[in-house]
């Protein structure tokens, strides 16, 4: 005989409320679930202040379908965690899903904008661009990863490289990324601006988007900055 332990499920203690967020399907409300605490270890050793999280989360499973790899849980306190492994448990019929908050792991303490650049002409003739806000309140991290001295007009100038930790893809699928890059720029909360020289799309479900960018230096450095790397 095989018994059924689905009911007791709901004797849990400390169960909360989830959602599942599925691309392309309607959000499904999980009324009860339960989770193990997360679990961290340092992720980024050049940075040193990275965590990785891992959670368990488990609901009964004819609540949803059975979860895809990628899909998102939001959990009571509002945090995304993105599922890499689903278990179907038999007893107690329920999905067991290993997920983890990329927000938290990549520690997105900033809000970053998009700008992209529309071009004029001016009286020289001259491509004269103006930046505009596409995308906007994206979560983000700006990690400075080297600052060198540079030479510019005879004056010696600090050029910082940052990776850029995203939220999102702030790239549609469609555009390539290295001619792309040269027409967007990111702000930060701070509305520091930054150019972006390389970009790399996450490459598996546990990763963000990284956007690698110069800070850019506003007023007469910024200028110079701007002639030397017109030429």
């Amino acid at each position: 005989m095989h018994l059924d332990f689905t009911p007791d499920f709901y004797l849990l203690d400390n169960l909360e409320p989830l959602t599942l967020q599925i691309t392309g399907l309607s959000d499904v409300t999980i009324p009860a679930a339960v989770s193990m605490p997360a679990e961290y270890a340092e992720l980024d050793h050049g940075g040193g202040n990275l965590l990785k999280g891992d959670r368990l989360f488990a609901w009964p499973r004819n609540v949803s379908q059975r979860p895809p790899l990628g899909a998102k849980i939001m959990d009571s306190n509002g945090d995304a965690w993105t599922i890499l492994a689903v278990d179907a448990q038999g007893d107690v019929k329920s999905w067991d899903c290993r997920a983890r908050a990329l927000s938290i792991v990549y520690r997105l303490d900033n809000l970053a904008t998009v700008l992209k650049a529309s071009y004029t002409k001016s009286a020289c003739g001259e491509a004269q661009p103006t930046w505009t806000p596409i995308l906007t309140g994206i979560g983000a991290r700006f990690q400075p990863v080297e600052t060198e001295a540079q030479i510019l007009e005879n004056a010696e100038w600090p050029k910082t490289t940052y990776h850029v930790y995203l939220g999102v893809d702030i790239f549609a699928a469609e555009i390539p990324v290295e001619p792309a890059s040269a027409d967007f720029r990111l702000v930060d909360s701070t509305g520091r601006h930054y150019r972006i020289m390389q970009y790399q799309r996450a490459q598996r479900i546990d990763a963000l988007p990284i956007a690698v960018c110069v800070s850019i230096i506003e007023g007469t450095e910024g200028a110079a900055i701007d002639r030397m790397e017109d030429k």
